[in-house]
């Protein structure tokens, strides 16, 4: 059973073991942002809905951090990266659209399922191009499925009176593409700049190790006094 000192210490370390090759650090290292972007976010979102006075809750974005969080701790015990990785990608993806239904439709809600697109995007980056394909089609049929309910029930729901107002729909609704964009392009760059590091090592080491080879060469090369 892990101890709480190593536990402690994987905690600060994102997960990463010492023995993990350069890209599982770094699918460890993006999956570790983005949970840190997102829940941010979300803390972002209620501070301005309180700036604005408007009523309403805040349980369900606290729920959903605490959720993430507590998944990230469960893999810092357990150290099951698979398991959190597939876990943590299935939370970006299902809760945005329970946000949605929670709310009513895409209007109310602002869009929120934008917020699932994330679940491909780090799929495609933390485990790979063939293996995200699937999570981008799940995003699409949830967000068709939805679509097509809203379309259904537009009529019925017009009638009745809006939860918020036509202005703080819009200003939710551009944050949320700013905020998803912010985190894709985020994650992204760090992936290009830590590939380009990796990279980097790599070709310095392979002009270490060219270097060595040529001086052994010059070395057995030189004739014997």
């Amino acid at each position: 059973m892990p101890t709480s000192s190593s536990f402690s210490d994987r905690l600060r370390s994102a997960g990463i073991e010492p023995g993990d090759s350069e890209e599982l650090r770094l699918n460890k290292s993006l999956l570790m942002l983005a949970t840190g972007l997102v829940c941010l976010m979300m803390m972002v979102w209620v501070a301005v809905y309180n700036l604005l006075g408007l009523n309403f809750s805040s349980d369900l974005p606290l729920l959903f951090q605490l959720v993430l969080i507590g998944n990230v701790l469960l893999y810092i015990y357990t150290r099951h990266f698979d398991f959190f990785r597939i876990t943590q990608f299935g939370l970006f993806l299902f809760l945005p659209f329970f946000a949605q239904w929670s709310a009513g439709n895409l209007i109310v809600s602002s869009g929120v399922i934008l917020w699932g697109a994330l679940a491909p995007i780090g799929a495609i980056l933390c485990i790979g191009a063939r293996e995200s394909l699937g999570w981008f089609i799940a995003w699409i049929a949830l967000t068709a499925i939805s679509g097509g309910v809203d379309y259904y029930l537009a009529d019925p729901m017009m009638i009745q009176k809006p939860i918020v107002t036509t202005r703080t729909t819009l200003l939710f609704l551009t944050l949320n593409f700013i905020a998803v964009a912010t985190i894709s392009y985020a994650l992204l760059r760090f992936a290009i700049e830590q590939r380009r590091r990796a990279q980097e090592r790599l070709e310095q080491s392979r002009k270490q190790v060219q270097m060595a080879k040529n001086a052994a060469d010059t070395f057995f090369a030189t004739p014997l006094v």
